[in-house]
């Protein structure tokens, strides 16, 4: 019996360190508008009627909310994990090889994705100065997706991808301005076919993320 209770006392005092040396950040972000793509492919070559060149438009601004723990190691290192939520407007260009009625020579589809992040990061502290780096994991929670008026076309089931972030951020009082750079390692069009050929394109999609985080 009292071995057990040294070791619960044990666990108490590792678990209240612990909760002492963790802090809360609530994170609001931005991503600028990307574009100007140059990867495309050829669509349908089979059918000269319903060939289509088919690209990645542009992204639309995207917009952050998110909140995360962070958990203070052997100084200057800390362990920081959370989740955050955006949604993405994504606009691919079709382009027919011979346009008619219901297959116009140009059309703009648009792709709208609400999606959670749950990264996790390592980090060092330089002074004012926060480094970070990590992995997260993403999950679309639902999708519009204007492509499904393709003939043909079909999408995989929404899968959790992987991604990846480094960034930096400076501390002014309890304020931090921050920058991030967001990558995955999904490619641009993977999962998403049109009579069974993939759509999946050569560029591999990445943003930075400018922020303004509160640490309590």
């Amino acid at each position: 019996m009292k071995k057990l209770m040294i070791f619960t006392c044990i666990i108490l005092v590792h678990t209240l360190s612990a909760w002492t040396q963790t802090s809360i950040i609530i994170k609001l972000g931005a991503t600028p508008r990307s574009g100007s793509f140059k990867h495309y492919m050829i669509v349908n070559r089979n059918n000269p009627r319903e060939e289509f060149k088919f690209s990645t438009l542009q992204v639309k601004p995207q917009f952050y909310a998110g909140v995360s723990a962070r958990l203070q190691m052997r100084t200057p290192f800390f362990l920081e994990a959370g989740m955050t939520y955006t949604e993405k407007t994504s606009l691919y260009q079709v382009n027919y090889r011979m346009p008619t009625e219901t297959n116009p020579a140009e059309m703009v589809m648009s792709e709208k994705e609400k999606i959670l992040l749950l990264p996790v990061n390592i980090g060092v502290s330089l002074g004012k100065i926060d480094i970070t780096s990590g992995l997260s994991a993403m999950k679309t929670l639902t999708k519009a997706k204007e492509l499904t008026h393709l003939q043909g076309f079909h999408q995989d089931d929404n899968a959790i991808r992987v991604g990846w972030q480094m960034g930096a951020r400076y501390a002014i009082g309890r304020t931090m301005l921050g920058i991030e750079y967001q990558g995955t390692l999904n490619r641009e069009g993977q999962g998403m076919y049109v009579n069974k050929q993939s759509l999946e394109q050569n560029n591999v999609p990445g943003n930075f993320v400018f922020s303004v985080q509160f640490g309590f």
